[in-house]
């Protein structure tokens, strides 16, 4: 999952980082959500659950 997802990310040209590219790609794979300030980067990817421990 997670080498699709980098390689999703790159073609669309909205990359993101690699060990970010790693967490979503276990959340995805998982159906977990992902616990995180760093919504800028993981909005990225679609249909990754996000919920910012920040704001919640």
């Amino acid at each position: 999952a997670t080498a699709a997802l980098r390689a999703a990310l790159q073609k669309k040209g909205r990359p993101i980082g690699a060990y970010d590219v790693l967490i979503a790609g276990c959340a995805l794979a998982r159906g977990l959500v992902l616990v995180t300030s760093n919504e800028r980067e993981f909005r990225r990817v679609g249909g990754l659950r996000i919920e910012n421990w920040r704001t919640a």
